[in-house]
């Protein structure tokens, strides 16, 4: 018995479409956890510029904006709310602080607009030039 090849090809396919799915997971789920500094990936002044670590938790489900907190290597920190603000096809993570050590007080009040981008277990930030990122990668 021969069967057509249009019978397969649905099967030939199949395989796409888990990828698809995982693939998209939303942006609001792909950064609760914990990020470390990967100090291989980026640029030197990766150390200077971005936490040691940062941690974002899930939004509330009552709508609330999820709390984030980073820390520095000099011990220095700063915490608050953060929620993605939405411009044409852009996303951005946008920092609210609402409490920190001295070194950066000035940002309590302030809003952040940063340059991450959030995606494949990591958080991105550009650095010295086009296509060079400081990284932060998701632990377990």
């Amino acid at each position: 018995m021969h069967l057509p090849w249009g019978y397969f090809a649905p099967m030939k396919w199949a395989w796409i479409l888990p990828l698809v799915l995982f693939a998209c997971t939303p942006i609001d789920q792909e950064i609760v956890g914990r990020f470390d500094r990967n100090a291989e990936a980026g640029c030197q002044s990766c150390a200077m510029r971005g936490p040691l670590w940062m941690e974002f938790d899930e939004p509330a489900p009552t709508g609330s904006a999820g709390r984030y907190r980073f820390q520095f290597e000099d011990e220095q920190r700063h915490s608050g709310t953060y929620q993605f603000l939405s411009l044409d096809t852009n996303v951005t993570l946008t920092l609210f602080p609402d409490s920190s050590t001295v070194l950066y007080s000035d940002l309590i009040g302030d809003v952040l607009y940063t340059e991450y981008t959030v995606r494949s277990g990591a958080v991105r930030e550009p650095c010295e030039g086009l296509f060079r990122q400081c990284r932060w990668d998701r632990q377990p």
